[in-house]
């Protein structure tokens, strides 16, 4: 199978998976089979999380060509599950 985007490239891979922002945090990371940045795109799949007085979405960015880090705008209220899928091309 070969899926192409708009530009005519091929998926090299699709990664997929979740980080935890634990209680008294703001940030967490994943490590990821390694990627070319330039072309990689990643997606938030959902997240939502408790400050103690407001609720937050959470932020993802592909840090580096193996790591993805997830970022809270304030201290988190118990443990927040971020999801998140990558897609590097060809």
């Amino acid at each position: 199978l070969v899926v192409t985007g708009g530009s005519g490239a091929t998926i090299k891979g699709i990664q997929r998976g979740t980080i935890a922002i634990t209680n008294g945090n703001s940030s967490g990371t994943a490590t990821i089979s390694s990627v070319t940045t330039a072309k990689t795109e990643i997606r938030f799949l959902g997240g939502s999380g408790y400050d103690g007085s407001a609720i937050y979405v959470p932020r993802i960015a592909l840090t580096n060509s193996t790591t993805i880090t997830a970022t809270f705008p304030s201290t988190a209220s118990g443990t927040i599950t971020v999801s998140w899928e990558l897609t590097e091309w060809d």
